[in-house]
């Protein structure tokens, strides 16, 4: 599970980051998706509260289509029952980037006709990425970063590559004060990165030789659980790995905490719009994406669920008393060319997992 799965599989949602709008009940949440579609039904299996109540009612009032909503807890979760008899029924999934390539090899997602979607106004540096060339499986819904959050008075001075990070770790009022991911893939990659390896290229001896290195730095990590913001804006950790959104409501709470995402790479993690082998209501589905990907949507979208949707140009969109917009997406200065896209590989995923335990167990 990646860090910004985990994430929402405690119960939190992004719009929780951003200050949400005022929610109506959500529509069908949670409900199984019906065996046989009538004639304009949509079913729609996604991550809890993850769309716009207002948008949902709308798309309602304009079709007569009121969108049923399963959801699901994490990408594993997911990919199990789609890969299941339990899983039929279903038109459109909300799968995180890593798993792209996964669901598309097994048979669970529908290639996308681009020629029934308008996606103009979509943001280019989000189309064509590694996980799924051409997006031939997926089109992009909302998009985060892995990063870092710390206190550059506790740090020293500021952190700008993976290596900074390890190195400020070892310092005391740092030391013992640090949060790593619980995800084997976030937690090794900086370590690879560093190393000059491709955590998607990676050998089992690669992955193993990071765990090394993060197994004698883990004596100087807290947890690597949920980041509660509260403990980094009153000091009980000084260093975290994080996404932007985590980020921001950290900065509100103490803006002498920074944010950074440290080179020489990082990660990219993209939630997906998919179509489901099979869906009963295709026409159905493509008429739900046309309508998710209008500009108003996609910034009503934004607002709500606290991370950027894929709109191009959206950050002068949103309206100018947002507070600390430049973190919405990363911050000003993000480099796409030297973000990286975790791709699921059944050879490797399970010594990313085995490792990651191995590095928990040694910080104790």
């Amino acid at each position: 599970m990646s860090e910004h799965a985990a994430f929402r599989s405690r119960g939190l949602t992004r719009r929780s980051i951003l200050g949400a709008m005022p929610a109506a009940a959500a529509l069908a949440a949670g409900l199984l998706p019906h065996r046989a579609n009538a004639a304009g039904q949509l079913n729609i299996y996604s991550w809890p509260d993850y769309f716009s109540t207002d948008d949902l009612a709308a798309y309602a009032k304009k079709t007569g289509v009121t969108p049923n909503i399963a959801t699901y807890d994490s990408n594993d979760t997911m990919f199990a029952k789609l890969n299941s008899p339990a899983g039929a029924g279903f038109d459109i999934v909300i799968p995180s980037s890593e798993w792209i390539q996964q669901l598309a090899q097994k048979g669970l997602l529908e290639e996308i006709d681009h020629s029934k979607l308008n996606l103009a106004a979509l943001d280019q540096k989000l189309l064509n990425r590694d996980y799924d060339p051409g997006n031939k499986y997926s089109l992009p819904k909302d998009w985060g970063l892995l990063g870092v959050v710390y206190d550059p008075e506790a740090v020293g001075g500021e952190i700008a590559t993976w290596d900074d990070f390890f190195r400020a770790g070892e310092k005391p009022g740092v030391s013992g004060k640090i949060r790593l991911s619980s995800s084997g893939w976030e937690t090794i990659g900086p370590a690879l990165w560093t190393a000059g390896k491709d955590w998607n290229k990676a050998t089992e001896a690669d992955i193993r030789a990071a765990g090394e290195t993060l197994k004698t730095f883990a004596k100087h990590v807290k947890s690597f659980s949920g980041l509660d913001a509260n403990s980094v804006a009153n000091g009980a950790i000084v260093m975290a790995q994080t996404n932007q959104g985590k980020a921001r409501a950290i900065i509100g709470l103490n803006p002498k905490i920074k944010w950074a995402v440290p080179g020489p790479w990082s990660e990219l993690w993209v939630d997906n719009y998919a179509i489901v082998k099979g869906a009963p209501d295709l026409d159905q589905a493509y008429d739900f994406l046309n309508y998710q990907f209008q500009p108003d949507v996609q910034l009503t979208e934004t607002q709500y669920i606290g991370f950027p949707a894929a709109l191009a140009g959206l950050k002068d969109k949103l309206p100018a008393d947002t507070k600390n917009a430049d973190l919405i997406f990363g911050g000003s200065n993000v480099d796409f060319s030297k973000l990286t896209s975790f791709v699921v590989n059944p050879e490797t995923i399970g010594v990313y997992t085995q490792v990651q335990s191995e590095i928990q167990a040694a910080a104790g």
